[in-house]
């Protein structure tokens, strides 16, 4: 007799019973961690923080661009503070790791502050220094832009996405948002059903790009947000305090929201694809870090699945994974996105050849730029991706 619909699979009780041991064991740390990283950090390291006054003027809208140059600074930094100081945004650049002089000259042309500081907390605690850099004067400013070099932004011949953010009118408008519908078991991918809301317990707009309006801004909730914020080094608890929890912060308050990607009709924007263009979509759907629906993508794509299947095989991708990563053909070249993940340059092979064959499709010389950097990416990080089998 088969297993009951309401029995959970034995694989399912099994993670269920490690992530048990794993949260018990781990409690009295993360307990110390909420209560204290941020005291210990403001007190113990944040001496260590050095400030430049750059030659960009002060201004109403603040950019906090937050980079992680570990393989020095790139061509594609300066472009996007280029960009960023056309648009009126005053750059306080944040570097998570201490720049050589030659890097620091670069910068300061092109930004009003560059802060660097240890590599503690992720992009939250970089954040967290830029928006306290401002706080005298964060209740007046008419904007405040929180973006990081996780992607190349800016992408040439796509949107002009400040442009498009400040459009919505809203409070905070995000480029991206995750988890807004549970994640379907790859192998049941058939059954997804399509139903994209703020509301999932997960959903969260996407820290590489959140833009911040005035009422956010003037909000006394919000300072205290980044002053209390419990910084840590463990990834997953930065995602739940931070991307997570500053969402949730949002969302409870009377806040208007919007993204400019927005996933809430993506069944139906799938469904008027033509078969091939579909299919491509299918192809190029980035799965770096989930074994699991890789497998099922590959078994799929292999048995000539009908459209509804490629439809709800890419759902399924974009529930796990979120949009930015898996969709990234999708909604750069159909919708303008202009934004490329730069972590599936070295997560996965796979990934890595999708996301260099995006790049090289972009024109100009910033595409011919980014296509570098990813080439240069990829070596430095996996060079056996480009041995020969």
């Amino acid at each position: 007799m088969g297993r009951k619909a309401n029995q959970l699979p034995f694989w399912k009780v099994g993670r269920e019973l490690r992530r048990f041991v794993r949260q018990s064991r781990a409690a009295p740390g993360a307990l110390a961690s909420y209560l204290f990283a941020a005291k210990y950090y403001d007190l113990a390291l944040a001496g260590k923080i050095r400030r430049t006054l750059g030659e960009v003027p002060a201004s109403a809208k603040v950019a906090v661009y937050l980079i992680y140059p570990n393989h020095g600074l790139q061509a594609s930094h300066l472009r996007s503070l280029g960009y960023l100081a056309s648009k009126g945004y005053a750059p306080v650049v944040v570097s998570n790791l201490a720049l050589d002089a030659a890097d620091r000259d670069r910068l300061l042309p092109l930004c009003h502050l560059c802060i660097e500081r240890p590599n503690f907390g992720y992009d939250f605690g970089g954040y967290r220094d830029g928006v306290l850099a401002v706080a005298d004067t964060i209740s007046t400013l008419d904007r405040l832009l929180l973006i990081n070099d996780s992607t190349w932004f800016a992408l040439p011949g796509r949107h002009d996405w400040l442009d498009e953010a400040e459009a919505l009118n809203v409070d905070l408008a995000a480029a991206a948002s995750n988890f807004g519908i549970p994640r379907v078991d790859p192998a049941q991918f058939q059954s997804i059903e399509w139903n994209y809301r703020t509301t999932h317990r997960n959903f969260h707009f996407c820290s590489f790009a959140l833009l911040f309006g005035n009422r956010v801004l003037a909000d006394p909730g919000f300072l205290r947000f980044w002053r209390n914020f419990p910084l840590t080094n463990r990834k997953n608890r930065t995602v739940r305090r931070g991307e997570i929890g500053l969402s949730k912060w949002i969302l409870s308050r009377d806040f208007t929201h919007g993204v400019t990607c927005d996933l809430t009709r993506l069944d139906a924007e799938l469904a008027a694809l033509d078969d091939a263009r579909l299919r491509e979509i299918a192809d190029n759907l980035i799965v770096p870090e989930d074994r699991r629906m890789l497998e099922v993508k590959h078994a799929a794509l292999q048995a000539a699945p009908g459209r509804q299947d490629l439809i709800r095989l890419i759902l399924t991708g974009v529930a796990r994974q979120g949009s930015s990563y898996a969709l990234a053909d999708f909604t750069i070249n159909e919708c303008g996105f202009p934004f490329l993940k730069k972590s599936p340059v070295w997560l996965s092979r796979e990934s890595s050849d999708i996301t260099l064959r995006l790049a090289a499709t972009l024109p100009g010389d910033a595409g011919a730029e980014i296509l570098a950097e990813a080439q240069a990416l990829r070596r430095a990080r996996v060079p056996e991706f480009d041995r020969p089998a």
